[in-house]
């Protein structure tokens, strides 16, 4: 389905219509002077024709970003209660949660453990999951460094007060000790099965020394999935692909990672995407189908992304399951992993999985594929060292910025490739626009590299690429007859 599809075509000609009126369409034809506004109009046509022959195209600064919340310090995570509050939970790496309430950041946080944990660099409190039945039983699971160094995953229940947790109901389910003070991976998410999905890195320093990734004795360098709501601390789900395995440990859902850093569950399929830090050359994007039995290999230490590692040759005897999607240390040093988009405010991003990096900035996006290869596609280039994404009740997504002192939360929003007036519409009075660059197709947009000469900018080059073509049509046609543009 093409954008011309997806808005209503009889707004569009109602449109056409009224500006025909208006203007008087045969003086409008007879005039040389509009011939740019001849073929803007028939530019309509054209995409509304080939709209059953023809997919969505994607451009660069699709998006932009919206800031919620400015002078953080440190966030790191970002969910939601799913209780219907509409309440945003932003996670502070020195050990505290606090609360947006749609309105302001309310100044006293929802949970302060600051005293338990230990911060600074790849340490901290770095994850927060809310219990599927949260707004019944009131519980929540974070994932922090303890005092020693090690991974702790505790559970706590809010107070009388929803604003307000009760810090001295803290039960530890589970403590993984750290060799070193890197690579603490750090995310929860409860999955669509209702058990709790746990990443945790390999133990740090550099290369993964001890194999923790490979060896299935270790919890470090793994997914793990435990069941909150039996057992004592917990219990293992039965359907846990090693759970027969004697030389596996139970909690083990998949292994060969170096440091999960954000993984999500898609809220419409269930499949899981998982994004891996790299050593020093390769970062890399995972995914895992709702269907599966569990028991992935993600390839660390042996590989990095799709590349041998260690060993550096015949690394891969079939058995490893390969990134859907990678790149290397000259598009950035860090990936951060996001959500597949299902909210409602931005439909023209439906389906999009977001991830960035924490050392460039960029963001980028995976189309739907259907059953064709993954592929991806840089959004926007920022200045923001991007620590998390998180996904609120409905769907909408958001990223945060990491800074001492001045860190932030942004809300993703869709970016209007028609309102080119900037008057938050897309209407005739953007097709004129478009129009006037237009002529029989441009090719001359942007500076030629090496030129000298000034930017060259046109209105109607939307993709980017230096010319004026039936890709910047079909981009401009997608978002046809919307009010709401940001």
């Amino acid at each position: 389905m093409t954008g011309c599809e997806r808005n209503n075509d009889t707004r569009v000609f109602q449109e056409t219509e009224i500006f025909r009126d208006q203007v008087g369409l045969m003086s409008f034809l007879r005039l040389p002077r509009n011939r740019n506004r001849i073929i803007a109009l028939l530019g309509l046509s054209i995409c509304l024709l080939i709209s059953s022959i023809s997919g969505v195209v994607w451009a660069d600064s699709r998006i932009q970003l919206e800031p919620v919340v400015t002078g953080l310090a440190k966030p790191v995570d970002i969910t939601h209660a799913g209780d219907g509050s509409g309440r945003l939970f932003i996670v502070l790496q020195d050990g505290y949660i606090m609360i947006y309430n749609g309105v302001q950041l309310l100044p006293t946080p929802f949970l302060d453990i600051s005293s338990l944990v230990s911060t600074g660099g790849e340490r901290g409190l770095l994850g927060l999951a809310f219990h599927p039945d949260y707004p019944n039983q009131g519980s929540f699971y974070v994932n922090y460094t303890n005092s020693d160094g090690d991974t702790t995953i505790a559970r706590y229940s809010v107070s009388a007060d929803p604003n307000v947790a009760d810090p001295s109901s803290e039960f530890i389910l589970l403590t993984i000790a750290q060799p070193f003070g890197n690579h603490n991976g750090g995310q929860l998410q409860f999955g669509p099965d209702g058990y709790l999905y746990i990443g945790v890195g390999d133990g740090g320093s550099g290369g993964d020394p001890q194999n923790n990734a490979q060896n299935l004795g270790k919890l470090l360098g793994k997914i793990l999935r435990i069941d909150v709501n039996n057992g004592d601390p917990y219990a293992i789900p039965s359907t846990n692909h090693f759970v027969n395995n004697s030389e596996a440990l139970d909690e083990i859902w998949a292994l060969g990672l170096r440091n999960p850093w954000r993984f999500s569950f898609d809220r419409l399929t269930g499949d899981l995407y998982l994004a891996d830090v790299g050593q020093g050359s390769w970062e890399e994007v995972n995914f895992q189908p709702a269907n599966s039995g569990g028991g992935e290999n993600y390839g660390w230490r042996l590989m990095e992304g799709s590349h041998c590692f260690n060993p550096p040759t015949d690394c891969n005897d079939g058995t490893l399951t390969l990134p859907i999607l990678e790149y290397d240390h000259s598009s950035g040093c860090s990936i951060t992993g996001g959500y597949r988009y299902r909210g409602v405010r931005n439909p023209g991003l439906n389906g999009i999985y977001f991830y960035g990096d924490f050392c460039s900035g960029r963001i980028w996006g995976v189309p739907p594929n259907g059953n064709l290869a993954w592929t991806t596609i840089e959004l926007l280039d920022t200045d923001l060292k991007i620590s998390t994404f998180g996904e609120d009740e409905l769907g909408e997504i958001y990223l945060a910025h990491y800074s001492s002192t001045d860190g932030a939360i942004y809300r993703i929003l869709e970016k209007c490739q028609c309102d080119l007036n900037s008057d938050g519409k897309c209407d005739m009075q953007d097709w004129l626009v478009f129009g006037q660059d237009w002529g029989w197709g441009r090719t001359d947009c942007g500076t030629p590299p090496g030129s000298g000469n000034p930017p060259n900018d046109c209105e109607c080059d939307i993709t980017q690429d230096g010319r004026c073509d039936m890709q910047d049509w079909l981009l401009f046609g997608e978002d046809w007859g919307r009010t709401d543009c940001p």
